[in-house]
């Protein structure tokens, strides 16, 4: 059974390769023209994993629409064989404000079970990647990720 024992802090590399996956399929729709929605994926401790994609209604009903589906699907999905969500990521695209303005970018929050504060509530975490050339595919280019701060959990810990 995979879990987090690399302090309550830290990323599991199981949470890494998932956040990194969604992440990455984000990107190559951008970079292809596409607007890939509001994302959700959620894995068992055996790494099953199912995925959910909300284009229909607009940015804040289906980023809702998809915080709803993971708190509901804590006990598992079982018409994807996963059992009960060890993990979870929600992917979007937005904008943050920088300093010199504002800027496109995928935003993620994220959290497993394990994840915690220093004084070891339980907490998700958000990160967001630059991005510029929506369309444009080789010409597409993006940042590394970077973090956004701590968010509440949508399933216990």
């Amino acid at each position: 059974m995979a879990q987090n024992t690399q302090g309550p802090g830290a990323v599991s590399p199981q949470l890494d390769e998932m956040v990194c996956d969604l992440i990455g399929f984000m990107l190559d729709e951008l970079a292809a023209g596409c607007d890939p929605g509001v994302l959700a994926c959620m894995e068992d401790s055996q790494g099953n994993r199912s995925e959910a994609a909300f284009s229909d209604d607009g940015e804040e009903e289906c980023l809702e629409a998809a915080r709803s589906l993971v708190a509901r699907s804590a006990q598992g999905v079982p018409e994807d064989g996963v059992g009960p969500i060890a993990r979870y990521a929600i992917g979007c695209v937005g904008g943050v404000q920088l300093e010199d303005g504002f800027a496109d970018a995928v935003l993620v929050s994220f959290y497993e079970h394990g994840l915690a504060t220093e004084v070891g509530a339980p907490t998700g975490y958000s990160a967001y990647v630059l991005y510029e050339g929506f369309g444009l595919g080789d010409d597409f280019a993006y940042a590394d990720p970077m973090p956004a701060g701590e968010e509440p959990p949508l399933i216990e810990g």
